[in-house]
């Protein structure tokens, strides 16, 4: 962890604890308007895994490559990079789509066109971060027997295009 993180942990510890704005600001240097937005923050994150464990129970339970789900809850569950979800959001809804399969996105990380090139990796602004966050995203997701056993099958073909044993 970081420094910073170490401090921000510390700052929510005292707030927990009953400290004033006012008075975690003083000890850390901080304005009280920046302790109250560390505090927001921590309880943004807190409804984002709420919201994300909801609906990686629902794809779970719908066991479904081919159910479509809106692109935010999609993207949402999988818990993508911030610059991977807005790129995949915006190539979607340039498509007209509002929402997408589980084996869309399996597509765009493991089929290997005739340029052997990976759709992912032709969407502006992905990259292979954006890339790896998907494949990490769907490979560390529960998305029911089916759906876990066809993309272990796909994972294995991209493992062998980018020579991972």
């Amino acid at each position: 962890m970081t420094t910073i993180q170490v401090r921000n942990r510390e700052i929510l510890q005292m707030r927990k604890e009953g400290a004033s704005h006012r008075e975690i600001a003083r000890r850390f240097g901080l304005s009280a308007g920046r302790i109250q937005q560390l505090e927001s923050r921590d309880e943004a994150g807190k409804g984002m895994a709420e919201r994300r464990a909801k609906l990686r129970e629902a794809i779970c339970a719908a066991d479904d490559p081919e159910k479509h789900w809106p692109v935010n809850d999609m993207v949402d569950a999988i818990g993508l990079l911030a610059v991977t979800k807005r790129r995949l959001v915006d190539y979607f809804a340039r498509a007209g789509r509002d929402q997408i399969t589980i084996r869309e996105l399996m597509d765009l990380c493991s089929d290997f066109p005739e340029e052997n090139r990976i759709l992912l990796l032709k969407i502006p602004g992905i990259g292979k971060k954006g890339f790896w966050s998907l494949v990490n995203g769907l490979t560390n997701m529960d998305q029911g027997s089916r759906c876990n056993e066809e993309w272990q099958n796909r994972l294995s073909a991209v493992k062998r295009h980018w020579g991972i044993r």
